[in-house]
Order: structure tokens, then sequence, then C-alpha cells
């Protein structure tokens, strides 16, 4: 409103100097085309000129907007052919949220036609011909994909497809293409996880769970869950070579050796090549931090033989202060005093876990199996039998 009140302002002041120019202006112009002479006054020449220049210019505009009609008919086509594109590529891409393959693979391939959205439009009918199962047809339409700014999508998507039809090999090999061209997205390591848990190529796999953890890229659960996997097939694979089990836990996080599972799997494979005081440390840093049933139904089997059990009684002593309603902390001062021929400690140990309302069936019947033992090594057999047949009533119905 302002503006159109200025603009009003501006073309009265305008016209008020054009007519006190015009009238004090008595000069005149005197045109001779011998033998013909034209008398005319300065204004109306000024009028005429003004008006020839912009007749001129009207008319040179027109003229060149006629020559300019058949670019702008072609230009109209082709933003018309681009629009029916988008509108094409925005079905194709609904169809493949909705699981309607096969209309959008025929959207994305009419879309192609396009030579400026051929390219997207090849990606979205790769991806439709996979969920069809048609790799060849898939693999055809990513041969198109030729200009450089779309070569990591392609390499991603191609990784992404290769996994997801198991070839976990292939897809490594398309994520080391992409990492040579420097890309590290998060999406990309966790098809690299998946890629390297199917080969079995733990090494990787750890690494990979430590980077993408940091990144809060995985759900905690999931990536303790694969660290787990991870260590477990690792020590597996290296279960007669000790050095090789230290090497793994020395390259763990701290965060990750004192995850009781963890420990669980390490202290098993450190177990099985004798190397019971550097189970028994892992098994007792981890407890330390949180209770964990299962490492301390090992911890007895830490003692090496012909030591003393002094020391592991008084840890578990001190747990039993810590978790002070864990019958399973009984059972295994019980059996670290039976292995020791301590019958008086291993007997009052027992018989807490056998009376104990809150013990657990199973660890009730191996409670009852040690009490067997004790009374056999005492030489009372009809005892022992006692505790052998109510260990197993309890292993049959468990």
């Amino acid at each position: 409103m302002m503006r159109g009140a200025l603009w009003l302002a501006f073309l009265f002041a305008a016209a008020v100097l054009l007519a006190l120019f015009a009238s004090g202006n008595a000069g005149h112009i005197t045109i001779y085309f011998p033998p013909y002479r034209l008398d005319t006054s300065l204004n109306l020449f000024i009028v005429v000129i003004l008006g020839v220049l912009i007749v001129g210019f009207l008319a040179w505009r027109t003229f060149a907007a006629v020559l300019d009609l058949p670019k702008q008919a072609a230009l109209y086509r082709r933003k018309q052919r681009e629009a029916r594109a988008i509108v094409l590529l925005s079905e194709a891409v609904e169809d493949i949220f909705a699981g309607r393959f096969s209309k959008a693979l025929k959207a994305a391939e009419a879309a192609s036609v396009n030579q400026a959205l051929s390219e997207t439009a090849a990606l979205l009918a790769a991806r439709a011909a996979h969920r069809l199962n048609r790799y060849d047809l898939r693999d055809q339409w990513l041969s198109k994909i030729q200009s450089a700014n779309k070569q990591q999508a392609r390499l991603v998507a191609t990784a992404d497809m290769q996994m997801d039809s198991n070839d976990p090999a292939g897809a490594l090999d398309t994520i080391e293409q992409l990492q040579k061209g420097g890309a590290r997205q998060l999406f990309v390591q966790r098809i690299a996880l998946k890629a390297n848990q199917q080969l079995k190529r733990w090494d990787e796999v750890l690494k990979l769970s430590h980077s993408l953890s940091k990144r809060d890229a995985i759900h905690p659960v999931l990536a303790q869950k694969t660290v787990q996997e991870a260590v477990a097939k690792l020590v597996q694979e290296k279960s007669t070579d000790h050095q090789a089990l230290l090497a793994i836990w020395k390259n763990l996080p701290k965060a990750d050796r004192k995850v009781s599972r963890v420990a669980l799997v390490m202290a098993k494979g450190l177990l099985a090549v004798g190397q019971q005081d550097i189970a028994r440390g892992f098994i007792e840093e981890s407890l330390d931090e949180q209770w964990d049933e299962s490492l301390i139904a090992i911890y007895p089997d830490c003692l090496p033989s012909g030591s003393t059990t002094l020391s592991l009684v008084q840890k578990i002593e001190a747990w039993m202060m810590k978790y002070p309603s864990e019958p399973s902390l009984s059972l295994a001062l019980a059996k670290v005093c039976l292995a020791q021929k301590l019958w008086g400690k291993a007997k009052s140990s027992l018989q807490g876990v056998i009376k104990d309302p809150k013990t657990k069936p199973l660890i009730k019947a191996s409670a009852h199996m040690n009490m067997a033992k004790l009374h056999e090594a005492l030489e009372e057999p009809l005892e022992a039998a006692t505790h052998y047949q109510l260990a197993a009533q309890i292993y049959s119905v468990n």
C-alpha cells in the first residue's frame, strides 16, 4: 500500500515537472528537406522521438519473442517431461515402501526416459528388481549409473542388496571400493558388520562393534551381544593357545572386560588350557563389578592342584558380604573346601544351600551331589546314596 502511494506521488511530481518544462520551453526545430521545409516545436519533436523509440523497442521485443517461440515451446515440453518424471519417481518411492515392487519397477522405468533423472530412476528400478529377486535385471539397472556423483549411492545400494541376497563376500568387496573413495558412513559399517559375522571374521566383528558402539550407531544390548559372540568364537578358534587368548583380552576395551559373559567365555577358555590363575583374575574382576551366577559356578575350578584355598575362601566370603542372598556362593565355598578336604566347613555350607528356600532347583541338586561326594569321602555310603537320590529327583523334573 505504501509503495503504491509513493509511486503515485512520484508520477504526479514527474507530470508537474514535465508540464513546467513544456510551458516554459519556447524553442522550435526546423528540418530542411530541399525543396521542403518542416517547422515544429521542440516539445513535439521530443514527444515524437520518444514515441518512435518506444514503438521501436516494443516492435523489437515482439519480433524477438516470435523468433523465440520454438525454443520456449521446447523448454515447456522439457519441463513437462521432467515434471512427469518427478511424479513417476515419487510413485516409485511410494510403491517400494508399500511393497508394490512390480508397480515401482514400471514407474522407475518410465521415469528413466528423462535424461536428467535417469540415474536416480535406475537406482529405484534396481531396488525394485532386487525385491522381486530379479538379480540380473537389478545389475543391469545398476550398470546404467555412470556419473561420478552417483557412484557412492550406487555402491552403497549395491552392498546393501548384496548383503540382503546372502552375498557377504560381494558386499565386502563393494564396501572396499567405497572405502577407497573415503566413505565411512555408519550404514555401510553396519552392513560390513553383518557381512563379517556371516563370514566368521570375528576380529573384524569386534573392531566394527566397538566402532559403532562408540558412535551410538548400534543398540547397546545388540553391541554387547555381538561382542560376546565374537569373543566366544575367537576363544573357540584359539582354544589351545593361551597367549592368543590373552591377546584377545588385552585388545578388548575396559568396559567389555567387565561384562560378565565376556569374562565367562575368556575364563572357560583359559581354564581349558590350564591357566587357572589368569582365569581367576578375570572372574574376580568381573564379580567385583557385578553379580553373575555363571561366573561363581566355575570359580572353584580356578584352584590349581596342590595350591592352597585360603585366598579363594577369603574372596568368596567377601562376596558373601556383598551379595548376601546368593546360595550359589555357599555352593562355591563348599566346592573349594571339598577340594582341600575341609569337611566340616564344606558340610555346613552345603547344608545351608539345601535348606535355603531361595535356592534354585539345579543349585540345590548340585549341592546334594557334592554332599554325596563328601559322605563318600567320609565312607558313609548310606548318606551318600540318599543325597544321590535327592539330586536325581530334582534333575528328573528340571
